[in-house]
């Protein structure tokens, strides 16, 4: 995924892709044997936005409204 930012592309990891191998069609069609297992693939694309600005911006939305820590003492 780092990779893929560095050529200013977008990535996803998408975690719903280990649950394919309950289909049958997906199991035939990528040949999988019964010790094979399909786990959460990476979409690579070309993003409507930069994503090294999209990263800049989210990282400026949380920063905002994040807390400083506090103690309590009891």
């Amino acid at each position: 995924m780092i990779v893929a930012m560095s050529f200013g592309l977008g990535s996803c990891y998408t975690g719903f892709g280990a649950m394919v191998k309950g289909n049958p069609e997906i199991v035939e069609a990528f040949e999988l044997n019964e010790n094979e297992q399909i786990y959460g693939p990476i979409l690579i694309g070309y993003p409507k936005k930069n994503p090294i600005s999209a990263v800049s911006d989210a990282l400026e939305r949380i920063c905002a409204i994040k807390k400083e820590p506090t103690t309590k003492w009891l």
